[in-house]
Parts: C-alpha cells; sequence; structure tokens
C-alpha cells in the first residue's frame, strides 16, 4: 500500500489515482464504471500500454490526509472494493498489471516520469501476463462430518468400521474409542492428501501456482491448503471441471474446497507496480 502522493500539488488540484497498466488495445472503459469516490475511469497513453487512472480531490488525496484516513478499516474497505471493481473490469475485458492500492501521483508528469524509466519492464511484464488470470484454491473440512467418513479414505480406519459392524455392544465400545482415538489424529492428514491430490491435477493446466499462508481464524473450518494459481484462459474450463467434480465427492464426506476467481495476478507480480 502506498500512502502519498508522488511529487507534490496544489490544494485545488487533482491527484492521479493509479489501478494498473493495460496493453495498449485494450478496450475503453465504460461511462458507468465508477472508480473511488464515484469518479470517472480514463487511460493514459505510455509506448505500448496505457495507465487507468482517476482523478481524485487532492484535498482528500494528500498525504496527511491519507494517514488520518488508513486507520478506518471502514474507509478503507470501501476504497478497497472501488479499487478492486475497476481492476476486475480489465480483468473480464482484457489483462491487467494491478498497481497497489493508494497508488497516487500528483499529475501526470509526475506519473510519466515514475513510468519513463520502466517503459520496457512493464511493456515486458503486461506481455507476460497476457491472457492470464488468477484463481484462489483453499482446501478446509468439518471434522464431525469427516470423521464419520474416514473409513472412505483410510484403510486403518476401514478395518475398524468392519470389525465394529460384527462386534458384540461391549468389544464395539472399545473399538469405537480407538477408532475415535485414530481418527483424531489423522484428520487434517486425510484432508490435506486430498487436497494437494487436488492441487496436482490443478497444475496441469497452471502456469504457475503460489503456495500461500493458511488463514487461521476461529470462524473458518481449519484450513489445510491454500494456493493461487495462473492459468491460461483456455485451460480455465478445464479446472474449473476439475475443481466442481471434486468439490461434489468432497464435499459429501466434510472436506470443503472454495475456488475462487478469475483475479488479476497480484500473487504473480512484484510487490509495487505502481
Amino acid at each position: 500500500m502506498t500512502d502519498s502522493v508522488a511529487g507534490e500539488s496544489r490544494a485545488g488540484d487533482d491527484v492521479l489515482y493509479l489501478y494498473g497498466f493495460v496493453p495498449g488495445d485494450a478496450p475503453d472503459p465504460p461511462t458507468e464504471l465508477a472508480g473511488l469516490e464515484g469518479t470517472p475511469v480514463e487511460t493514459l497513453p505510455f509506448d505500448s500500454f496505457r495507465a487507468v487512472i482517476s482523478r481524485l480531490p487532492a484535498g482528500s488525496y494528500h498525504a496527511a490526509a491519507l494517514d488520518t484516513r488508513l486507520g478506518d478499516l471502514t474507509w478503507v474497505a470501501e476504497r478497497g472494493l472501488a479499487h478492486e471493481r475497476v481492476v476486475s473490469w480489465f480483468v473480464d475485458h482484457t489483462h491487467i498489471l494491478p498497481a497497489p492500492l493508494f497508488t497516487l501521483y500528483s499529475g501526470i508528469e509526475a506519473l510519466r516520469d515514475a513510468t519513463g524509466a520502466r517503459v520496457e519492464e512493464l511493456r515486458t511484464r503486461l506481455q507476460a501476463l497476457d491472457g492470464l488470470r488468477e484463481w484462489d484454491l483453499k482446501v478446509g473440512y468439518d471434522a464431525d462430518v469427516l470423521a464419520k467418513h474416514a473409513g472412505e479414505l483410510s484403510e486403518q480406519v476401514r478395518a475398524f468400521d468392519a470389525e465394529l459392524a460384527s462386534s458384540p455392544p461391549g468389544r464395539r465400545y472399545l473399538l469405537e474409542k480407538k477408532r475415535n482415538a485414530v481418527v483424531a489424529g489423522i484428520l487434517g492428514d486425510l484432508a490435506r492428501r486430498e487436497a494437494e491430490a487436488l492441487l496436482e491435477a490443478l497444475a496441469e493446466q497452471a502456469r504457475e501456482l503460489r503456495a500461500l499462508p493458511l488463514p487461521r481464524t476461529e470462524a473458518d473450518l481449519p484450513v489445510v491448503l491454500y494456493a493461487a494459481l495462473l492459468l491460461e484462459h483456455s485451460g480455465e474450463p478445464e479446472a474449473i471441471r476439475r475443481v466442481r467434480d471434486r468439490s461434489e465427492a468432497l464435499g459429501r464426506i466434510g472436506i470443503s474446497i472454495d475456488w475462487s476467481g478469475p483475479w488479476a495476478p497480484y500473487r504473480f507480480i512484484g510487490a509495487n507496480d505502481g
């Protein structure tokens, strides 16, 4: 996140907000596409590509003003949604090298100066992203449901289940305790094995993939795999089909698959593309 304006701007001037860079032949954004603060979205030509921008009031977006607003998470989230709305439109209609949230310049000349030294780099990176979009995969599990179906994934648990089915009540009680102890120790491994098998299958369609840190929140089911995949448009239908098929099969036994996209390739670019 960039929390300062490149260059100096006068109080009455607008500043330029940068969403990212798109190919020179990208379609023009529609007039109804609203950027931050509901502003129009424009493109500025640079060499063989264009910058996607909005013009924002400098009085609200100078460095000191931003410093006071960045602690307001609701305010930041609303601007983040507006930023992503613009980026997503270009993801759907061309491809975009996105800039971080709150990448600002004091004016066109400041943006041109900052971009001028990076023309070849930006051109090359845009060409490398042509036809590629990011998809995110997150796999978790419901421990209670998966425990009931663990025998479908584990030979050891399956043997317990077979013995339980033919055992008298007294014997069954002891076997159930043993089964529950075994299952409690392997649930995560069972879910992880299925998740990794799915990721391996999806990797056949991916140009690149990145393992992501596992989220750790009380609201979520335990997560065993989180990854981002860079897919060609032509590979997306097969990847979606594989995810759909495995979601149906694994969902029944308590393993959940969260597949989202397409997104701009945020996780496959550098930290600062503004």
